[in-house]
């Protein structure tokens, strides 16, 4: 009776553990996943950054990137579309289309 004891609390001590263990590496992926994220964005700025008013790398690297990049201009592009349009705005904020 007390090994079977012991052994449930064992199991469930080892569960702990793994759900544990789980939580940290679900923590340590997402910041991961921002900061990936923001590179992206940085370097979207970096490539496209003539728009608002910073100085853009040459021309030849610009278009032999644009390909990778052309998910993220097509985004740069509607948001300006929608400037001005209040609904749009609405949208803008609560997430992308």
């Amino acid at each position: 009776m007390m090994m079977n004891y012991l052994l449930r609390l064992l199991q469930s001590f080892r569960g702990f553990l793994q759900g544990f263990g789980e939580a940290a590496m679900h923590k340590a992926t997402a910041q991961i996943e921002y900061e990936a994220r923001e590179m992206e964005h940085s370097f979207a700025l970096m490539l496209f950054g003539n728009a608002v008013g910073l100085p853009s790398p040459p021309i030849t690297v610009t278009l032999e990137l644009l390909p990778l990049m052309s998910g993220d201009l097509e985004l740069m592009l509607l948001r300006a579309s929608q400037t001005g349009n209040g609904l749009s705005e609405l949208a803008s904020i609560m997430g992308e289309p």
